[in-house]
């Protein structure tokens, strides 16, 4: 029998949307501009096994992620949109190779181990590869203000990057932000104690 304290909760206040903070270790200007950021959504896929009265559902295997999007204020020299838009257009390459190869020596400093038996299989690439990937936390913090959960995304990299409207028709100041998307490999929880 399961034991009755176990099941009461430990925590009585409520989570709010506007204690974090994003940390991307590649895009560090964006992410001191940040102001809206989601924990994406994910699903399990799902297959069914035939019989001859109905159909049964069973679990799938294979997990999908939402997208990553955020919302940022652009400077106004541009400096945090163009470290975004350079890392897309250095993954694809519009112009000319080089671009790509610049991409590739760029990176985030981050440290990682690929193909080595004691890494996930699905994360083997090349070190020069997995330069065109980032990794980034979204930090939550509690209503006192202490870091308590880590969402740490893996193997990052941008897919979309919003447009900037410029218009002499506008009455008011309106500050430039940009939105972006990003795919990834997986995302885990870290709780900070």
């Amino acid at each position: 029998m399961a034991d009755p304290s176990s099941q009461q909760p430990t925590v009585y206040d409520y989570a709010t949307g506007t204690q974090w903070r994003l940390a991307f270790n590649r895009i560090p200007k964006t992410t001191w501009f940040c102001t809206a950021a989601n924990v994406p959504g994910i699903q399990l896929g799902e297959a069914q096994y035939a019989t001859p009265m109905t159909d049964m559902v069973v679990t799938g295997d294979k997990l999908t992620f939402e997208t990553l999007n955020i919302t940022f204020i652009v400077d106004e020299e541009l400096q945090n949109y163009r470290e975004l838009w350079n890392w897309i257009v250095g993954i694809g390459t519009p112009v000319k190779h080089s671009q790509w190869t610049t991409e590739l020596f760029k990176g985030d400093s981050a440290v990682r181990q690929f193909g080595t038996e004691d890494t996930d299989p699905r994360t083997k690439v090349s070190y020069e590869e997995s330069n065109l990937y980032s990794d980034s936390t979204l930090i939550v913090y509690n209503s006192k203000n202490k870091a308590k959960v880590n969402v740490q995304f893996k193997n990052m990299f941008p897919t979309s990057l919003s447009s900037l409207e410029y218009s002499q028709e506008l009455t008011d100041v309106e500050y430039f932000k940009a939105t972006a998307s990003f795919r990834y490999l997986y995302y885990e929880f870290e709780t900070i104690t």
